[in-house]
């Protein structure tokens, strides 16, 4: 483990949860841990320090007192043992590979430890990775591919959801601490971040007001699933210079346009981001707001751009050409889910993958409608044949799936859904 002396006092407090006194009682009367100091005389720690510490207060946990949980810690290592031995991960990393590589091997470790729940691992990779690269670096091109891969590990069905969870929730408590740790704002723009209604993914939009507040600006983050009512109001009170919303799916896409509907009489300037918007063709053209791009240099020379020139977008129309047919469908959904789950409930097969791949596709279907393409599901239902490959659903194809689904669309619905059965047959077949 790297015992680089690199942490000040007030990173050990966040990431222990210890007590400042405590921890100095520690050094004091137990000799644990150890740190250096810097030419001024402050307190310099390592990730090896932070092992220590947690390892401390685990044996408390345990019922020990801290004068013996030190002399145990001081007996093995005077006996040769690491007490750590445990908790810590070995990362060989050879200098010279290139840069990508050594990357790799962190998101490796990463992913390893959080599928096996291993917090203090995962948290030892994170720490050392903060020891050898940039702190943006780190979450670009470790912590978030490693996510994703575990994303795809769950939706293959590899892992369960609780490991999902698990490395989800600890990457979340890593970048909100930082976030709390920032410094105060330098600059006077004042800009809201938040996640449109049904958002649940906040990772992005944390990661936007860390990287944000980095560079001195104001940031209100207001978390994720922003409901639309009062926003406008809200927006008016704050007078932001930028309103940046994050949405990931179809779904949120929609309800983000939904949002920029509501705040049109408010002349304020909305942007907005999300892997929606590079994976489903033309769906930006559908949104009445800046794009702010696709990697995080290219977002923040677009806010930079439009803090400056505070250009507005026209509004798209708001009555889409599927209105009537969203208005029937929106209707007639609960009734279309208990008639489909009735009919694949006979498949003998598992019903809740399906079930599942139902309540998603009635999601998305709605919001195509209301965005005014169904070309918008075809990612989607990309999704769906996937998904139902991964859960080892041979016999359910999504041909058989999707004639299933129409056939509830004819009963339930009648002739009005006429153009959506007929996009959801072709598409299939394709």
């Amino acid at each position: 483990m790297n015992q680089r002396a690199t942490f000040g006092l007030g990173v050990i407090l966040r990431e222990t949860g210890i007590n400042a006194d405590t921890l100095r009682a520690w050094e004091r009367r137990h000799n644990l841990p150890q740190p250096a100091r810097s030419e001024g005389g402050q307190r310099l720690y390592s990730s090896h320090d932070i092992e220590i510490i947690k390892w401390l207060l685990q044996r408390k946990e345990e019922g020990m007192r801290i004068g013996q949980a030190a002399k145990l810690w001081h007996r093995k290592v005077v006996a040769g043992e690491s007490p750590l031995a445990r908790n810590v991960l070995e990362l060989r990393i050879e200098e010279d590979l290139p840069e990508a590589s050594r990357l790799k091997v962190f998101q490796d470790n990463w992913v390893r430890a959080c599928i096996s729940y291993n917090e203090a691992q995962a948290e030892q990779v994170t720490s050392e990775a903060f020891t050898r690269f940039p702190l943006e670096l780190v979450f670009t091109e470790i912590l978030l591919p490693s996510i994703r891969e575990i994303g795809e590990l769950w939706y293959k069905g590899e892992i369960s959801v609780q490991q999902e969870h698990f490395a989800s929730a600890l990457l979340m408590r890593r970048i909100e601490t930082m976030i709390t740790a920032s410094p105060a704002p330098t600059r006077p723009e004042k800009m809201i971040v938040a996640c449109p209604p049904k958002e649940e993914h906040t990772l992005s939009s944390l990661l936007l007001t860390l990287f944000l507040r980095r560079r001195g600006f104001h940031i209100i983050y207001l978390g994720t699933n922003v409901p639309l009512e009062q926003f406008k109001e809200t927006v008016e009170v704050i007078k932001p210079e930028l309103v940046l919303f994050a949405a990931q799916q179809l779904t949120t896409a929609a309800t983000l346009e939904q949002m920029v509907q509501e705040l049109s009489s408010s002349n304020i300037t909305i942007a907005y981001s999300g892997r929606v918007f590079q994976s489903t063709p033309g769906l930006q053209e559908h949104i009445s707001a800046h794009f702010l791009g696709e990697d995080f240099q290219t977002i923040f020379a677009k806010i930079q751009s439009l803090i400056e020139t505070q250009e507005k977008i026209i509004l798209k129309a708001s009555e889409s050409p599927h209105e009537l047919l969203l208005t029937t469908f929106e209707i007639s959904r609960a009734a279309i889910q208990a008639h489909l789950t009735n009919s694949l409930s006979q498949w003998n097969v598992p019903i809740k993958p399906l079930t599942d791949a139902t309540e998603y596709l009635n999601e998305n279907i709605a919001a195509s409608l209301y965005l005014g393409d169904l070309n918008f599901l075809s990612p989607e239902l990309s999704w769906v044949k996937r998904l139902l490959t991964y859960r080892k659903m041979e016999e359910v194809s999504l041909e058989r799936y999707i004639q299933a689904y129409t056939n509830t669309l004819q009963e339930v619905i009648g002739e009005a859904a006429t153009p959506l059965i007929n996009w959801l047959l072709e598409e299939a077949s394709n």
